[in-house]
């Protein structure tokens, strides 16, 4: 039985639904600067959005629109992903971007002796940090001898003089969870900053996009500003109808599964995730492990939905609820039992209420909608809430 439906990783880019305006701005970009010939200058993005939205999942579609649709430029292009280790100094950030850049060119590109040795010696110079333990989150240990910082700026200047050497037009370096700069080393922002500056000012043409909670962007801007103003945001919201379709149908006509969801299913599975594309994905996953050809029904859905909730509580829910303090709990409960789908500090009946709200934005429990005026991060949630309260 196939099932193309996986909620726990990003997507196979021939999946990918919706969101055209923002890859027509990033392959508008990369033709721009192929056919001026670098007088354009790249626009660096910005892509946040909650978790799950699909911000992971749009840079294997970016590489995947390198590959397929843009054959005219020539373009190098790395996924980084940042985790806390990674971004505990400068020197430890700066390693572990390049060290991406220069393994991922080894393995995309035909080399010539020169590039070869060039990527060895930078290699061995990297060689003055090690690798302490293996693990998810590695972390990074200056060796003794080594007494010098990374100097990150002309280390990036250095490998784009390769690139425009083997007629690259670009080089797309996308940082993924830029929000462990915050919570690690805020300066870190600062120096990219003034690195990104420099090379462009050099004429080395690197497009840099960087994803995160949408949450931080205004922390960026208030601790690294004017680090934000160097890039396009694109906000990544959950998906109207249309797109709740399109990723339903995407997955399934791509990999010929006679199946057909009726449009009265999808408009339903839309309303129960409000579009959220990870529990779109979650909702699908189930059902076609249920049913693998044929129609599904609404009478047939609403069947199976009782069973689609107790598996969201399993696979997410109980997680979620227990990232809260005792006392953000206890705010949770306030809101899934309000009638009205936000909620002012005032009416939570809680003094210090106003923090204990923000503290649930950070873990992405609640959204805040606007000035005062906060709701729980989906309606899911929200049963949840009443249920386990009963």
């Amino acid at each position: 039985m196939k099932n193309p439906f996986n909620a726990q990783g990003p997507s196979d880019p021939k999946y990918y639904a919706n969101r055209q305006k923002l890859l027509n701005s990033f392959k508008e970009t990369v033709e721009s600067v192929k056919e001026s010939r670098g007088v354009t200058k790249p626009v660096n993005l910005a892509i946040m959005g909650r978790w799950g939205i699909g911000k992971t999942s749009t840079l294997y579609k970016f590489k995947d629109i390198l590959a397929n649709d843009c054959k005219n430029a020539k373009v190098f292009s790395s996924i980084i992903s940042l985790k806390p280790a990674s971004c505990s100094d400068a020197d430890t950030f700066c390693i572990t971007i390049l060290e991406a850049l220069y393994r991922d060119y080894k393995t995309t590109a035909k080399l010539s002796d020169k590039i070869k040795n060039f990527i060895k010696n930078e290699l061995d110079d990297l060689e003055n940090w090690k690798i302490t333990k293996v693990s998810i989150s590695p972390e990074f240990e200056r060796k003794p001898k080594t007494i010098r910082a990374v100097n990150f700026k002309d280390s990036l200047l250095r490998f784009w003089k390769q690139l425009e050497s083997n007629n690259f037009d670009l080089a797309i370096m996308m940082l993924d969870d830029i929000q462990y700069t915050l919570t690690e080393n805020a300066e870190l922002l600062y120096n990219l900053r003034t690195d990104m500056q420099a090379l462009s000012a050099e004429g080395a043409r690197f497009m840099f996009i960087i994803t995160g909670p949408m949450s931080i962007y205004p922390e960026m801007s208030d601790k690294a500003e004017p680090f934000t103003r160097l890039f396009e945001k694109f906000p990544l919201e959950s998906f109207d109808l249309n797109g709740t379709r399109e990723l339903i149908e995407k997955p399934l006509n791509a990999e010929q599964i006679d199946l057909t969801i009726l449009q009265e299913v999808v408009k339903q599975i839309h309303n129960i995730t409000e579009g959220h594309p990870y529990f779109v994905i979650l909702v699908m996953r189930d059902l076609v492990n249920k049913k693998h050809d044929g129609i599904i029904s609404l009478k047939e859905f609403t069947q199976m939905y009782p069973d689609l909730t107790e598996h969201f509580a399993k696979v997410k829910f109980d997680d979620d609820f227990n990232k809260a303090t005792d006392a953000e709990k206890e705010v949770l409960y306030k809101m899934a039992k309000n009638s009205k789908e936000e909620l002012n500090p005032r009416e939570s009946g809680r003094e210090g209420s106003a923090k204990l709200l923000e503290r649930l934005v950070k873990k992405e429990l609640v959204i805040k909608i606007a000035r005062g005026k906060y709701k729980l991060y989906n309606k899911l949630f929200k049963e949840y809430l009443r249920k386990k309260k009963k």
